[in-house]
């Protein structure tokens, strides 16, 4: 096998150096070719097929050796164990710009849809119901700060903006949607809980479907005000149209919860209330 005749997509880029947040953004688009959010199956051993031949410049790169390479790089970078590769084990893979590195390895781990929301309605500062690519280079920088870089110049926080549009913005319209946002923060339609719970509720006493549905309304009563509001009361009905796998976008979330409030919302207090949301759920009537 000649190089001439074999495309190593990572031979375009220089092997001294470190990545750019381009660089970087191109070469996960192309590895992650079904959008999975993971480099997986055939990416994964064209990866490193690609690896291998770059680091080593060997022309008899055989199947045995990426195998090889693979499994030592897996094991030591897998963080997860899930033969897969996400963007933050990657960017560990590669030599990438220490900075865009940090955007990978958040300190704050946000891990359900009520954070999702609080992100969003911070940094969706002019209710269009996207981020716009200056909001978004706000939020990176606001993350940057959190790892103590207060002195990133600007050409590098719009480099680094485009390097995440590059990657979380699927239809190219230059702003990231709700869903859009939901996957750069890592936060995973299989996370719902509604519809964990769903599935579960069929092998649970009655009891336990108490404490599930105690479960639930803690998750979203982030506040602990015994009501679900704001914020929460979007990642609800988010996660509720996520469910059924129906449209999620912001405008979506507000027609919706209108239509829960107007339905459950007894005591019209703008709030859901345990009670209310037993209604919302419908899962507790026969109690």
């Amino acid at each position: 096998m000649s190089h001439g005749k074999y495309g190593n997509f990572l031979a375009q880029y220089p092997s001294s150096g470190k990545l750019t947040a381009y660089s970087f953004a191109e070469i996960w688009e192309h590895y992650d070719s079904n959008n999975s959010g993971f480099i997986d199956e055939d990416g994964l051993d064209l990866f490193f097929k690609d690896l291998l031949c770059t680091m080593t410049d060997d022309r008899h790169v055989t199947d045995e050796m990426v195998s090889d390479m693979k499994s030592c790089f897996m094991e030591a970078y897998d963080d997860a164990g899930d033969g897969k590769i996400a963007m933050s084990e990657l960017a560990n893979i590669l030599r990438t710009d220490e900075n865009f590195l940090l955007l990978f390895h958040r300190e704050e781990q946000l891990v359900s849809s009520v954070d999702l929301m609080r992100v969003w309605q911070k940094y969706d500062t002019d209710g269009t119901k996207y981020i716009s690519k200056s909001q978004l280079e706000n939020f990176i920088a606001d993350l940057l700060q959190l790892h103590g870089k207060t002195d990133i110049p600007k050409a590098k926080l719009r480099e680094y903006t485009q390097g995440m549009l590059t990657i979380f913005d699927k239809n190219d319209d230059g702003q990231l949607s709700l869903t859009e946002m939901a996957r750069l923060l890592s936060i995973k339609p299989q996370d719902n809980i509604i519809l964990q719970a769903e599935q579960s509720f069929k092998n649970l006493s009655m009891r336990e479907k108490r404490a599930e549905f105690n479960r639930i309304f803690d998750y979203y009563d982030k506040s602990q005000t015994n009501a679900i509001e704001g914020e929460e009361l979007d990642a609800f009905v988010k996660d509720l149209l996520e469910k059924d796998n129906a449209d999620t976008s912001p405008q979506q979330i507000d027609l919706f919860r209108k239509c829960i409030l107007q339905n459950c919302d007894k005591n019209r207090d703008g709030k859901i209330q345990k009670t209310e949301l037993e209604l919302c759920l419908g899962i507790y009537t026969d109690m």
